[in-house]
């Protein structure tokens, strides 16, 4: 085990291995779920949360520190399936 695995908590890890596989999910809902990729590309926010596919800030930077590689390959397939503008949307503030 890596001595950065070591720095976080079981909590922390599981938490991040919560989130590849919702990140899985994801991937595979829009490569079969017309309805649900369009409603993501109009409202990401809420399909995630109507989803339930909700990702924890912390848990994804888990994820980035102890599995970068998988991270890394779930992002690309993710980007392959969504538009350019997807990650400034989830970013931005709903308030405006």
């Amino acid at each position: 085990m890596s001595q950065q695995v070591l720095e976080y908590s079981a909590e922390q890890i599981a938490a991040a291995n919560k989130v590849a596989r919702t990140m899985e999910s994801l991937i595979e809902r829009l490569g079969s779920d017309e309805d649900f990729t369009a409603h993501l590309a109009n409202n990401p926010r809420e399909a995630l949360e109507g989803s339930g596919m909700l990702m924890e800030k912390e848990a994804v930077e888990v994820l980035m520190a102890t599995s970068p590689e998988r991270f890394d390959e779930l992002c690309e397939k993710l980007f392959d399936l969504v538009d350019d503008e997807f990650l400034h949307m989830m970013t931005t503030p709903s308030c405006g």
